[in-house]
């Protein structure tokens, strides 16, 4: 057995899940008596549950958290750790490069009526930039506004069918306004966040932090849960909402040796169980955006992300946004869909070349812009190539050995590696390496290389293939986090945060993003239910 296999095989192991249907069905009679009462139920560990779980318990509510896999994490867990927020005091040291300038001016050239809900924004962000302009330019530019227009671009997009979707303004506002000080909030907890500023792939700027993988953040969650008394129940699937007078008021749900539960809730339930990544039949009902959705692609998400909390949600009468949506994480391992398995930097340094030797998009673009670029490839195969600079002194031996990553002295000797023609392949990177050197893309408009050109030996290629990564439809929130139903109301007692809502990011979410949805939405739902709102 390979080790690739060996280690899906392992994350199968570790994230068991227990099956959810995906039929809607009437609600049952709600029991009697509960087994376990609190004044908050949360359902879902992840990120977005552990936020809402201590923010509720901040606020003076008993809290039970039940997670249907064997450990706390989710998707969170498995993610790389990329956290965007407006962060003055980091940014100051980002220097600012002609290739971002220019790109601003060009921004500021744009008519404020192609921003729907956002011209507002826009106008304002306008203004700050020729201020900026006027001024000195050598360090990095962000704002908030900045950053809302960049979640309005990325995330505005149009399906097969002909609907287009924005994310919503509001919702977009607190996401991006609030960004830093769920960060800061969790660095009170402990959190060790990178003094470093990076884009992550599809983020659009600068303006990503490392907070030590996902694994660091669920870390510091747990640890925060447990410091408020949190009470967690492992290997337990929320199955159905127990409603009393059109009230959310508990939580029926199965554990996994089949025991049933009641899990009454005083004040409200929050759902955070995450998207439908691991449903393949559910992203095949949906999808609206993507020409084939085949049954066998394969994702990025752990086992237990089925879409339970949506199901759960239409039960009691929720309204869904952006169903038909998915967003697709260009660079996955193209047989299994894990993302670490890989060597990459941060979006500044990647460099895509295709089976012909060939780049074939701009790298810092969007994440379905970079997808769509490599499924029209031949095998949907593309080759991440860095150098000994990017790669930064890292231990490769145990990739290189599961031939995840290709290593090779001499660019040469890395094309016949691949597979690649030699000649082709050679030239593309030293025209790369021009383009480094002018800071201009005139092939793909790629606007932002750092300082990084693919020089130093050794040499490196990582193979990626597109695979299923978020899933952008959900259920629909307001700023409260609470869950609204198909009559445009909030239903009472119900609240929800993260990837099992929809509207927030629309049709395409920004890298970097999905980390301070789930700290800024899930404290406001972990508040709005701890006080009933």
């Amino acid at each position: 057995m390979t080790r690739r296999k060996w280690a899906v095989l392992l994350l199968v192991g570790i994230f068991l899940l227990t099956a959810a249907g995906c039929g809607p069905k009437e609600p049952e009679t709600p029991a009697a008596e509960a087994d376990m009462t609190a004044d908050v139920i949360v359902v879902g560990g992840g990120g977005a549950g552990l936020a809402a779980a201590v923010s509720a318990a901040e606020n003076g509510a008993s809290v039970i958290l039940i997670e249907k896999a064997a450990n706390l994490g989710g998707n969170t867990l498995v993610a790389g750790g990329a956290y965007n927020a407006v962060d003055p005091e980091r940014q100051k040291n980002v220097p600012m490069n002609d290739a971002l300038l220019a790109e601003l001016k060009e921004l500021v050239q744009r008519d404020e009526s192609e921003f729907g809900e956002f011209a507002e924004t826009f106008r304002v962000l306008k203004e700050q930039i020729n201020e900026y302009l006027q001024g000195d330019t050598s360090y990095l530019f962000d704002s908030v506004e900045l950053h809302m227009i960049h979640t309005y671009l990325g995330g505005t997009r149009t399906d097969l069918q002909g609907n287009t979707i924005s994310p919503d303004f509001e919702l977009t506002k607190i996401l991006c306004s609030n960004a830093l000080g769920a960060l800061e909030w969790l660095e009170g907890y402990g959190l060790e966040v990178s003094d470093s500023i990076s884009t992550v792939l599809g983020a659009l700027w600068p303006r990503t932090h490392g907070v030590g993988g996902g694994r660091g953040l669920i870390d510091t969650l747990t640890a925060a849960a447990e410091q408020n008394n949190v009470e967690i129940l492992l290997e337990t699937a929320g199955k159905e909402l127990i409603t009393e007078n059109g009230r959310v008021v508990g939580v029926k749900a199965v554990k996994a040796d089949g025991t049933e539960l009641i899990l009454r809730a005083n004040n409200g339930v929050v759902l955070a169980t995450g998207g439908y990544g691991e449903n393949p039949e559910m992203r095949a009902q949906y999808n609206t955006y993507w020409p084939e959705m085949p049954l066998t692609m394969p994702s990025t998400n752990v086992p237990t992300v089925t879409g339970d909390g949506i199901i759960m949600a239409q039960q009691v009468g929720a309204d869904l946004v952006g169903m038909g949506f998915i967003q697709l994480m260009p660079s996955s391992d193209p047989e299994t869909g894990v993302l670490f398995n890989g060597l990459w930097g941060s979006a500044e340094t990647q460099v895509f070349i295709n089976k012909q030797g060939k780049r074939f998009v701009n790298e810092y673009a969007e994440r379905d812009v970079l997808a769509k670029a490599a499924l029209e490839q031949e095998d949907g195969l593309f080759f991440i190539i860095c150098d000994a600079q990017i790669a930064g002194g890292r231990n490769l031996d145990h990739l290189i050995e599961a031939e995840d990553v290709i290593m090779a002295d001499t660019l040469e000797e890395l094309a016949e590696k691949i597979g690649v023609p030699v000649d082709t392949f050679v030239a593309e990177i030293e025209k790369y390496n021009s383009y480094v050197d002018a800071q201009h893309d005139p092939d793909f408009g790629k606007p932002n290389f750092g300082n990084y050109k693919i020089t130093t030996p050794p040499f490196y290629a990582t193979p990626r293939s597109p695979a299923v990564h978020h899933t952008m439809g959900g259920v629909k929130i307001d700023t409260l986090a609470r869950v609204i139903s198909t009559e445009g109301q909030p239903i009472p007692g119900l609240y929800a945060a993260g990837e099992v809502c929809g509207g927030i990011h629309a049709g395409n979410r920004l890298g970097g993003n999905a980390f301070a949805d789930i700290l800024v939405f899930g404290r406001i739902a972990g508040e709005s239910a701890a006080q009933k709102k």
